[in-house]
């Protein structure tokens, strides 16, 4: 199966991670987007849970996401959430399809 560049299906948004779960809505429900490109900007690692609205994460159990990096991971949900061992990051999530 040939592999397509990602492509945005929807705009950026930005997620304040803390040492506290936080979530945002990165698309609406039914949009089809399959993807999202993570955009880490801290300097710390976050980890990331995608779901619904009462998504939360958890250090133990979440997908990390090394600081400085790109990634795009399948997650065709509404809502990501975030947390980190305390320090503060911005991460910025663009929906879309494609790796």
């Amino acid at each position: 199966m040939a592999q397509t560049a990602f492509q945005p299906g929807g705009a950026t948004v930005t997620l304040a991670v803390t040492g506290a779960s936080g979530r945002v809505q990165v698309q609406a429900a039914g949009t089809g987007s399959p993807n999202i490109r993570v955009y880490n900007s801290g300097t710390v690692a976050v980890f990331l849970a995608c779901g619904d609205v009462a998504i939360t994460a958890a250090l133990a159990t979440s997908l990390p996401v090394a600081p400085g990096s790109v990634e795009i991971i399948h997650c065709g949900q509404t809502y990501v959430a975030g947390i980190s061992a305390g320090t503060a990051a911005t991460v910025y999530l663009t929906p879309g399809s494609g790796i």
